[in-house]
């Protein structure tokens, strides 16, 4: 048995040439997305026999582990994606195959300091994105090995998150 108030309601939306299940659905587009996002962002730089190297270490538990290496100013360079992550209890692990050849990223990154309280909130493809937890810095020693030759890396961007992510849809305002 319909209640007068959801009767009321029902009416009122078919006035509008709304059925009941159109406006819930319209209502659903609209309510925002919230996911609990977090891993780690390590981003290094280094020279191989006179190239730049750029190495890339990003952990998202909800997205995606992305591991990238690039040599040189040709763009020589890989990336891959890995279920289980790089980084366990602070040691860096991460491998791919680069010119043939195997690259290894291995060392340590390990959480310090204090938390960062984050706040970020923009727009971006038809979405309001708002960003709210923490970061935390991690101190790095990573070395990469390839073709026989093993260089530091001196990683500028690195840090821990935890991060509450709300996107709400903003193409049917």
């Amino acid at each position: 048995m319909r209640t007068p108030l959801v009767l009321a309601a029902a009416t009122a939306l078919a006035g509008l040439g709304l059925s009941p299940s159109t406006a819930n659905a319209a209502n659903a587009a609209a309510e925002p997305t919230v996911t609990h996002e977090r891993g780690v962002v390590v981003e290094c730089g280094g020279r191989f026999r006179g190239d730049d190297v750029y190495v890339s270490v990003y952990e998202n538990n909800t997205f995606a582990n992305v591991f990238q290496v690039v040599v040189g100013d040709e763009g020589l360079g890989r990336s891959r994606e890995s279920a289980n992550g790089f980084v366990s209890r602070g040691e860096v692990r991460a491998g791919l195959r680069l010119d043939d050849r195997r690259v290894l990223v291995a060392g340590t990154a390990k959480r310090v300091g204090k938390r960062i309280a984050v706040h970020e909130e923009h727009d971006d493809a038809g979405q309001h994105i708002v960003i709210d937890g923490f970061h935390r810095a991690l101190r790095t020693d990573l070395a990469m090995t390839w073709k026989g030759r093993t260089i530091g890396l001196d990683c500028g961007e690195a840090f821990f998150y935890d991060l509450e992510v709300t996107t709400t849809d903003t193409t049917g305002d």
